[in-house]
């Protein structure tokens, strides 16, 4: 399944349909317009029309008019008969490191595919200008060929960021910790004809590379500033496991469980 957030008819998801025709069968299950930074929100407020669409290269596939999340799930659950073997989510335009995953339509496509018990590769290019879709192509295509057979069977989503580089520039892959860059946010206030107040959102990435792994391990934005291909494994829950630890009173006897009567001692 071929899937992204930047709309049915995005340059990324052509790059990646040309990279695998004659390679694989696949179908595609897409937003039909753009839908970038919608995280994995879902529609359940109004119905979610699909259309069959025809694609630039003469193929076809599903226009969604709901969220990357909402497509993959559709596609899996009516559209597609047999079920696919993996999902591919991108190529999107512009990366997704750091704690951007979470505000991200196409990784949230990917994770989409893996709660649903498939292996799935959320495929991104970092850059916001002059992208190399071509060359991102050849890369995705061999990093989805060469780690399938490590993931297949698995339900797990590799997070790929690929760095904005002639193909033969690209250093290696580095298999990498989220880093904990947040977003800067800025917006632009404005007001309009009426008098209402609105707002522009805008921002970017700070510059902290840190993981909170050990020092060794590499970073995703690490990775992706030095040349190489990034990809990240992503779990399927959100648990913290250090924190856990601390609270749960069989883990550590100096927590108390509520209602007990007695006050958790502190340090």
């Amino acid at each position: 399944l071929l899937t992204n957030d930047d709309g049915i008819h995005a340059p990324g998801m052509a790059a990646l349909r040309s990279a695998f025709r004659g390679r694989d069968r696949f179908v595609v299950a897409a937003p039909a317009g753009q839908r970038s930074a919608v995280g994995h929100s879902i529609t359940i407020h109004h119905p979610i029309p699909c259309d069959r669409v025809r694609l630039a290269d003469g193929g076809s596939g599903w226009a969604v008019d709901g969220t990357p999340a909402d497509s993959v799930k559709l596609a899996l659950a009516e559209l597609i008969r047999p079920s696919p073997r993996f999902v591919l989510s991108g190529i999107n335009f512009g990366a997704n490191l750091a704690t951007n995953v979470f505000y991200s339509g196409t990784v949230a496509a990917a994770m989409e595919g893996a709660f649903l018990g498939l292996p799935a590769f959320a495929l991104s290019l970092c850059t916001r200008v002059n992208p190399r879709w071509a060359d991102a192509a050849v890369i995705a295509r061999r990093v989805v060929e060469e780690f399938t057979p490590f993931i297949e069977g698995t339900p797990v989503c590799l997070n790929v960021n690929i760095p904005n580089l002639p193909a033969r520039s690209i250093r290696g892959v580095r298999f990498t910790h989220q880093a904990r860059s947040p977003w800067a946010d800025e917006f632009h206030r404005r007001e309009d004809p009426r008098g209402r107040l609105y707002f522009w959102m805008d921002g970017d990435r700070t510059l902290s590379k840190r993981s909170g792994a050990a020092p060794v391990e590499m970073t995703d934005v690490e990775a992706v500033d030095q040349g190489y291909v990034s990809i990240t494994p992503l779990r399927l829950t959100m648990t913290c496991e250090e924190t856990f630890a601390r609270l749960h009173p069989e883990r550590n006897p100096r927590t108390t469980p509520p209602g007990n009567g007695r006050k958790p001692r502190h340090r």
